[in-house]
């Protein structure tokens, strides 16, 4: 059996030369990398009456996600660009 080895396969979507397919890329990683600055800035608790204990610890990740989404949506820092402009050089 062979085991096929094309960059869809491998994950690697950059390496196809697909625009669209780069500029997603780009976004998902300026998404990772401000979700990773929100969580080091890290996020108000909310008082005992009102708190969501350890279920709202366990989902704080998804919500600093889709905070750096909107950012990301809204404009962002401007490393999708730098991305993606280094994505085509390759």
């Amino acid at each position: 059996m062979e085991i096929s080895t094309s960059p869809s396969t491998l994950g690697v979507p950059f390496r196809d030369n697909n625009e669209s397919q780069r500029q997603e890329t780009s976004k998902n990683l300026e998404i990772a990398f401000v979700t990773e600055m929100l969580s080091f800035v890290g996020m108000k608790e909310l008082s005992s009456e009102f708190g969501g204990g350890a279920g709202e610890e366990q989902f704080q990740s998804f919500l600093r996600e889709q905070h750096a989404r909107l950012i990301v949506d809204k404009g962002g820092l401007g490393l999708a660009e730098q991305f993606f402009n280094s994505m085509a050089e390759k």
